[in-house]
C-alpha cells in the first residue's frame, strides 16, 4: 500500500510517501496562507510527483489532549476537536487543522488519518502526569500530556533493532532541535518526559524557554506585561533566540561558540546543562538508565554538543568514544567500549510511526 504522509511545522511541510512501510520520497513544501492558498500549494507539489500515488494520507497532530487516546480517521466533524486544543499548542495545533482541511477539499474520497504527539505519552501514571495544583484545576484537564510522541515511539522500536536484546533496557531519550525534549523509556512505554500541558515546558528550545518558574509571569502581568507580549515573549522570543545574538540557529551559535563569543557560550552551555539534568530526572523516573538516545536535528548532526552533555554526565556512567562520536553516519552507537550506559544516535523518523498509525486505522476499519 502506498501512502503519504505529512509532517507540518510552523511554516513548512515535509511530506513523505511510503509504500510498503518503506520511504520512497520526500519533499519540502513552504507553507501557503489556509484556505485556497494551501490548497494550490499542496496541488502544485503533489502534481509534480505524478508518478507516485498513495491510497490514504496521514498527518501529524501535535496535541490530542484528554480527546484523541490513538490515531484516528479524520472528518469534517473531526476538525473542531482538534482545532478545540489550539491554545495549548498555538504555533503547531493550527499548521495541522489547515492541512487537514485542504486533504478533505483536495481528496474528500481518500482515508484520512490524524496521528497524535502525546499518544505516546499515555503510559504516563498519575505521579508523573499531575501537577501539584488545585483540585478544581486539575478537574479543568490542567496536566502532563508530553509530546515528540511519533519520535519517541520509533526510537523504542528502533534502539532494540540497533543493540538487540540490551536495547530494550531503561532509555533515555533526547529529542534535540528547535523543539526539544527528553523521555524516559521503560520496556517500549513512556515513563515521564518533560515537556508538559503545552510544548513550552522541558530543555531549553529555539525560541521556546524551557523550564521556568511560574511566578516570572505573575510578576510580569503586575508589572503590566500584556497576555499578548506574554504570549510573543513566551513561545517566539524565548530559548536560544534570546540567549544568543545568533539564535535560533544552533549552527551559527555553535560557530560562534567556538570563536569565543561570551553569548553563545552561555546558550550552549546553558542548553548543555538542561539536557544532561533532564537526563538524570528521568533516570530517576525508572531507578537507572541503561541507554542514552540522541535523536532531532541538534542530536543527529551536532556532534561536539553531544559530547558536552555526555561530559556532564560521566557520573551516571555516560561516556562517549571521540571517533565514534565526531564520524560515522546513520545510526550507529557512539558510547565507549565498556561503557555502563550505552550510547546512540538515532536520526528522527516520525513518518515511520504515522505510518504504521494509518496502516493500524485502516485495517480497523476492514470488515
Amino acid at each position: 500500500m502506498e501512502l503519504l504522509l505529512a509532517n507540518p511545522g510552523s511554516s513548512s511541510l515535509k511530506l513523505t510517501w511510503t509504500k510498503d512501510r518503506e520511504r520512497i520520497r520526500e519533499k519540502d513544501v513552504e507553507l501557503a496562507a489556509p484556505g485556497e492558498g494551501l490548497d494550490r500549494a499542496l496541488r502544485d507539489a503533489l502534481s509534480m510527483e505524478r508518478d507516485l500515488s498513495f491510497a490514504a494520507v496521514g498527518v501529524r497532530v501535535v496535541h490530542g489532549g484528554d480527546l484523541f487516546h490513538g490515531p484516528c480517521r479524520v472528518g469534517k466533524d473531526t476538525i473542531p476537536r482538534i482545532r478545540s486544543l489550539s491554545h495549548l499548542a498555538p504555533i503547531h495545533q493550527e499548521p495541522s487543522v489547515h492541512l487537514l482541511e485542504s486533504f478533505l477539499r483536495l481528496y474528500p474520497k481518500l482515508p484520512l488519518v490524524a496521528s497524535f504527539d502525546t499518544v505516546f505519552h499515555a503510559t504516563l501514571e498519575p505521579e508523573a502526569y499531575r501537577y501539584a495544583i488545585p483540585g478544581e484545576w486539575s478537574r479543568r484537564g490542567i496536566r502532563k500530556f508530553g509530546f515528540h510522541g511519533l519520535s519517541f515511539d520509533y526510537l523504542a522500536h528502533r534502539v532494540p533493532e540497533l543493540l538487540g536484546r540490551e536495547g530494550t533496557g531503561r532509555l533515555v531519550a533526547l529529542h534535540l532541535g528547535n523543539g526539544s525534549s527528553a523521555c524516559a523509556i521503560e520496556d517500549g512505554r513512556s515513563v515521564d518526559t518533560t515537556m508538559g500541558l503545552t510544548p513550552l515546558d522541558g530543555l531549553v528550545m529555539g525560541t521556546r524557554p524551557g523550564r521556568v518558574d511560574p511566578g516570572v509571569l505573575l510578576a510580569l502581568m503586575e508589572e503590566g506585561v500584556s497576555e499578548k507580549d506574554l504570549f510573543q515573549g513566551l513561545w517566539l522570543k524565548s530559548g536560544l533566540s534570546a540567549l544568543s545574538a545568533e539564535g535560533p540557529d544552533f549552527r551559527r551559535i555553535w560557530a560562534a561558540f567556538e570563536d569565543g563569543d561570551d553569548r553563545a557560550t552561555l546558550a550552549v552551555n546553558l542548553t548543555a546543562r538542561r539536557a544532561a539534568q533532564s537526563v538524570g530526572e528521568m533516570a530517576v523516573a525508572m531507578g537507572g538508565i541503561d541507554i542514552l538516545a540522541f535523536t532531532g536535528g541538534i542530536g543527529e548532526h551536532a556532534w561536539g554538543f553531544r559530547q558536552r552533555i555526555a561530559d556532564r554526565l560521566a557520573f551516571m556512567g555516560v561516556a562517549l568514544d571521540i571517533d565514534r562520536n565526531r564520524s560515522g553516519t546513520g545510526d550507529r552507537e557512539i558510547g565507549t567500549e565498556g561503557a555502563s550506559v550505552r550510547s546512540v544516535v538515532v536520526a528522527a523518523r516520525e513518518d515511520w510511526t504515522l505510518d504504521r498509525d494509518v496502516r493500524s486505522v485502516l485495517m480497523g476499519e476492514t470488515p
